[in-house]
C-alpha cells in the first residue's frame, strides 16, 4: 500500500497538486456558504424576536424557551440578551464573510496559476510533437 502511495506521489505532476489545492479551496468555500447561510438564518429569526419584544407591553410576562420548558423572563433582560446576540451572530457573519473573501480571492489566483499550467503543458506537448515530426521526416 506504502509503495502505491509512493508510485502514485511519482506520477502527480504540478498540476494535479493545484488542482487538490483547489478543491480543498472550493470544499472550503461550500463550509463557510453554509456557515453563512446558517449565521444569516440565526439574524432573521433574532431579529423578528427583537421586532416582537419592541413591540411588547411593559406589563406583558416574556417567556424564554429552554429545552422543553418555558421559564419566565423579565422583558429588559430578553431585549438586551436578543441585542447581545444579534451583535454576536453580526461579527461572526463579519468573520465568515471575511473568510469567503480570502478563499475566493486565492482561489481566483490559483485557477490562473492552473490556466498558466495548462498552457504552458499544451505548448511543450505541441513542441515536442513538432520535434518528433521532424525527427520522423
Amino acid at each position: 500500500e506504502k509503495l502505491s502511495k509512493k508510485i502514485q506521489m511519482a506520477k502527480s505532476t504540478p498540476i494535479d497538486e493545484e488542482l487538490k489545492k483547489y478543491q480543498e479551496l472550493q470544499n472550503d468555500l461550500t463550509s463557510l456558504a453554509k456557515a453563512r447561510n446558517q449565521f444569516y438564518q440565526q439574524a432573521n429569526e433574532n431579529g423578528m424576536i427583537k421586532a416582537e419584544l419592541d413591540i411588547v407591553n411593559e406589563n406583558s410576562k416574556v417567556f424564554k424557551m429552554t429545552g422543553p420548558i418555558l421559564l419566565h423572563q423579565n422583558l429588559e433582560e430578553a431585549k438586551v440578551n436578543v441585542s447581545k446576540r444579534l451583535e454576536f451572530i453580526q461579527r461572526e457573519m463579519e468573520k465568515v464573510e471575511k473568510k469567503i473573501e480570502e478563499r475566493s480571492k486565492e482561489q481566483a489566483e490559483l485557477g490562473d496559476k492552473i490556466a498558466q499550467i495548462q498552457n504552458d503543458m499544451k505548448k511543450n506537448a505541441a513542441e515536442q510533437a513538432k520535434k518528433a515530426v521532424e525527427a520522423n521526416t
